[in-house]
């Protein structure tokens, strides 16, 4: 999860191998159930999991990638 500008969203964060943070998506992700409803639970339920872990601030990674 991402605070940016205030707004918290869930995004794709990537990771170097070191834990170290190497870029996130552009755009907020979304939950999407491709082929059945359990599919979307599935997907529900690692979103729920990432609130579990600490908020990133968006203006903290943004320093870091420049």
């Amino acid at each position: 999860m991402i605070n940016k500008d205030g707004e918290l969203a869930i995004y794709s964060v990537y990771y170097y191998d070191d834990g170290s943070i190497q870029g996130t998506s552009l755009n907020p992700d979304y939950p999407i159930g491709y082929d059945n409803i359990e599919d979307l639970r599935e997907e529900l339920e690692r979103y729920s999991s990432a609130l579990e872990k600490p908020i990133l601030k968006y203006d903290d990674i943004v320093k870091k990638e420049s």
